[in-house]
């Protein structure tokens, strides 16, 4: 088995107390089903208080949010505007076929298409800018860079050019504002990246030229400019705090990428197996009850006093004997049962995909010797977690796609993976920390001061990535205090 995973997975710092996980599902040529297994290890000090009696299931699921898209079809920069069948050709065919035939159908693919098209610039470009910034040479980064000016020149043109297609009887206020909506989200794109460019080239050991980086700011300047002349309100003022422009900024970003999500309906897992172990567990203590009865029946008789009372004994064990098995035999088949089942659709409603999730503590001995052995990792810090003791639970998650882009966007374009984006919130494990903030005494010529330490808590979180030809694993150190997450170190990865 290869333990080299085809499952990209980032773990990052979404902001002050939520960690964002991120993976990416490949969907490979030429077949129907694909599946997946993700498991998410965390390992939690005692002293933070986390456990089976403090943090429930529901509480688990609350700190979770999970958004699952199609990843953004990978389209050249220089490519968006090249023909019939790249993005901006498929949306200039939208309009023109809206001009001529107007239809109820027409506006919602006219829509999807601006926002894929917005999608599928965002990614061109920052691979691009991503690209320029890993050039080595000097002279090989000056042609990118002119070749990016061009290409951004002309794909803005050619998106631009299409105002005068909506400007038509035909079409409606709303269509014209979603033009606008894609109009002012591409500018304030190409003015962030080309930001971003100017940036990471002036780190560089022999810079940008300065024939370059003049334009590239005046690739900003036209940008800016454009927004004021089209009366868009996301203009950057150094004399305000720019809420404006942030917002603006933030709602477009949100707007433009709905098209790559797909809906999902979510629904409770293991319900048919939970019920027949509830019913299992009552058979069982019913024939308790019922085999005492008879005994008691055959010593004492019927209408006896001993009889009755053992009756009534019998009924209170019943009872008690019935949770004490429903408990046992759910805790011996959690591995087998999920809590949620998820169906995931695309905009056409089909099904591409279903998945499982489940979340438990999990005791030591019952990992499996490869988990133990990842977190056994040496490090210093690890003395604390080890002798006063870590809690550990498991959340897990197994998918299986099968994609059928039919009747949605798209099925006009190569999709070769789905985006799983996961975001747990730490702030429960924050309620119990000690202060951040430590003195400590350093000696000195004079005799010794004070001076500030830092008191920080290591979350070790381990990811299973388990496929059909492949499974590794992958551990993570969360440095937390209790104003949030300060950093996350990649440790290992088998």
């Amino acid at each position: 088995m290869r333990q080299t995973s085809e499952v990209d997975a980032t773990v990052t710092i979404h902001d002050d107390y939520q960690i964002e996980l991120k993976l990416n599902y490949p969907l490979p040529q030429g077949t129907d089903k694909t599946f997946y297994e993700v498991g998410l290890y965390l390992f939690a000090p005692t002293s933070l208080g986390i456990n089976p009696g403090t943090y429930t299931k529901q509480q688990f699921y609350t700190d979770l949010q999970t958004y699952i898209r199609v990843k953004t079809p990978s389209i050249p920069l220089s490519h968006i505007d090249n023909g019939e069948a790249s993005p901006l050709g498929r949306l200039r065919a939208v309009i023109e076929v809206m001009a001529r035939r107007p239809s109820r159908k027409a506006p919602a693919a006219y829509e999807s298409q601006i926002k894929l098209f917005c999608c599928i610039l965002k990614s061109a470009v920052r691979d691009y800018v991503a690209y320029i910034h890993g050039a080595a040479i000097a002279e090989d980064r000056e042609r990118l860079v002119d070749n990016y000016i061009r290409d951004i020149q002309r794909v803005t043109s050619g998106y631009r050019d299409l105002r005068a297609l909506i400007q038509l009887p035909g079409f409606g206020k709303r269509m014209a504002e979603i033009y606008l909506f894609g109009d002012e989200y591409i500018s304030l794109l190409i003015e962030d990246y080309t930001y971003h460019l100017v940036e990471g080239l002036s780190v560089c050991p022999e810079g940008l030229g300065q024939k370059r980086q003049k334009a590239l700011m005046a690739l900003i300047d036209a940008e800016v400019q454009y927004r004021g002349r089209r009366g868009y309100l996301s203009i950057p003022d150094e004399t305000k705090d720019n809420e404006t422009l942030v917002f603006r900024r933030s709602v477009l970003k949100k707007y433009m990428a709905t098209v790559l999500f797909l809906d999902a309906k979510v629904k409770k897992g293991g319900v048919m197996m939970e019920q027949t172990l509830f019913g299992v567990a009552a058979g069982l203590a019913m024939l308790f009850a019922t085999t005492v009865a008879f005994i008691s029946q055959s010593i004492y008789g019927n209408l006896t006093v001993p009889f009755f009372v053992v009756l009534v004994v019998s009924y209170i064990f019943k009872d008690r004997m019935k949770d004490l098995l429903r408990y046992h035999l759910s805790r011996k088949v959690t591995r087998f049962i999920f809590d949620y089942k998820t169906r995931i659709y695309n905009v056409a409603r089909h099904v591409v995909g279903v998945c499982r999730e489940s979340f438990e503590f999990i005791r030591r001995q019952n990992l499996a010797p490869e988990i133990r052995k990842l977190r056994d990792c040496d490090h210093i810090t690890e003395i604390e977690n080890g002798w006063v003791g870590e809690q550990t639970f498991l959340y897990r998650k197994r998918i299986r796609l099968h994609p059928d882009w039919k009747g949605s966007i798209f099925s006009e374009y190569e999709i070769d993976g789905v985006h799983d984006i996961m975001r747990f919130n730490i702030q429960e494990f924050l309620r119990k920390m000690d202060d951040p903030n430590k003195e400590l005494f350093v000696m000195d010529d004079e005799g010794y001061h004070r001076v500030k330490g830092a008191r920080v808590y290591h979350l070790n979180l381990i990811i299973t990535l388990i496929g059909d030809q492949f499974r590794s694993y992958i551990r993570y150190r969360l440095i937390l205090n209790r104003k949030g997450i300060k950093r996350i170190e990649k440790v290992r990865t088998v």
